[in-house]
């Protein structure tokens, strides 16, 4: 179990590495490619509720994407951290209503939006594999929040091409996503969202 958690470790810290020496145009140019993709799936046209995130440290950008969605009528979630360290869903209303959380990520204000009612959750991470499984920070926050979605919602994995290896050594806790958008190709997981 020691090897498996330093081979994780290496994964996250190489992945961090690699988006750390993209350029902001780089980045721009995939995320532009990712939004697209996005746009062009199924359970993401027939959502109402949609939770994306904000993007840290050259993380994929879904700013733009976020913005054409709410203009469609869509509702739009953001992930807010919890006093007690559990990730929660809020409506972004405004860019007045967002403030910086404590990881100095920016989050929204208001009441926490009902799990049950969300349809498609795009899930960042630091590392996916070709089986949906992914390796974030390490805090675990998606991987105690996705379980408590509906059976039916759409967890869509975010990430770079180069983001998505083989293997990432899943442990107990690890929740595969439906899906994996990049910004050169799709991975189909589970092919009842297809």
């Amino acid at each position: 179990m020691e090897d498996i958690q330093v081979i994780r470790q290496a994964l996250r810290e190489d992945m961090k590495l690699f988006r750390s020496q993209m350029t902001s145009q780089e980045a721009k140019k995939a995320s532009q490619q990712i939004a697209a993709r996005v746009l062009e799936l199924e359970p993401i046209r027939r959502a109402k509720t949609i939770m994306g995130f904000f993007s840290i440290n050259n993380e994929v950008d879904l700013w733009t994407l976020l913005g054409l969605l709410k203009d469609e009528g869509k509702t739009i979630l953001l992930p807010r951290v919890t006093k007690a360290r559990n990730l929660e869903a809020v409506e972004y209303t405004s860019p007045q209503k967002l403030h910086k959380g404590i990881y100095g990520i920016l989050e929204p204000e208001g009441e926490a939006f009902l799990s049950r009612d969300i349809d498609v959750v795009l899930v960042p991470g630091l590392v996916f594999d070709a089986r949906g499984y992914r390796l974030g920070y390490g805090a675990g926050y998606y991987d105690r929040y996705l379980p408590v979605l509906r059976k039916d919602a759409f967890k869509c994995g975010i990430c770079y091409e180069y983001q998505v290896v083989d293997d990432i050594h899943p442990c107990g806790a690890d929740v595969p996503v439906h899906w994996i958008v990049t910004d050169r190709s799709e991975l189909v997981i589970d092919w009842d969202f297809f």
